[in-house]
């Protein structure tokens, strides 16, 4: 069984404490952001940012594997009122989904920091070819480093060489905050903010 199906039975999931509705704040009311259309959340655990996104008009397609995860995400598109094409799948295929092209947003808080290279190459290579022109690519990963229960993390360097040619780096900002537990402090959370080339 896989870890995140572990985690999510066991109520696990401190990556569920992110202030949803902060994070999409600032990105969303910057004099950049992104028009309201297409959305893919990579890795969308429980739908929390899915979901948000849907309450202020996006049409989003979020995928993730793990079926307790994906029912939890289900429950509260439907108390929220809202609806989120749900896929389950592995995010290190994305290409193999059957998920049509043309995303203004895709984004991803702390999947692909934790996949294998070879499914982080699957990923990077599936929001590639699914992102719109001048798309807007979220990712958020810890630095890297060798942990014994965190994800091992992806520098600068490494998420750069991910994504390749296709991709800017527009912006970087740490998501380092006191209220964060100090082994996620000191595996040092950064966004990472790109535009896919026209």
């Amino acid at each position: 069984m896989n870890r995140f199906n572990v985690m999510y039975r066991l109520g696990l999931t401190p990556w569920e404490r992110r202030d949803v509705e902060a994070t999409w704040r600032s990105v969303l009311d910057a004099p950049d952001a992104p028009a309201t259309g297409r959305a893919l959340d990579v890795g969308c655990g429980s739908g929390r940012d899915a979901v948000h996104l849907a309450t202020l008009g996006w049409q989003v397609t979020a995928v993730d594997f793990v079926d307790a995860a994906l029912a939890s995400a289900r429950r509260r598109a439907e108390q929220e009122g809202v609806q989120v094409n749900w896929v389950q799948g592995d995010v290190g295929r994305l290409d193999e989904l059957g998920l049509g092209p043309g995303f203004a947003l895709l984004y991803d808080f702390g999947c692909l920091h934790g996949l294998s290279d070879e499914a982080r190459r699957g990923a990077a290579g599936g929001l590639t070819n699914l992102a719109a022109p001048n798309a807007t690519l979220l990712l958020l990963a810890f630095k890297a480093g060798r942990r014994l229960l965190l994800p091992r993390g992806m520098d600068e360097e490494q998420v750069l060489a991910l994504l390749g040619d296709a991709w800017d780096l527009k912006s970087r900002q740490s998501q380092v905050s006191d209220d964060l537990p100090a082994p996620i402090r000191r595996a040092e959370p950064t966004l990472y903010r790109l535009n896919r080339r026209a």
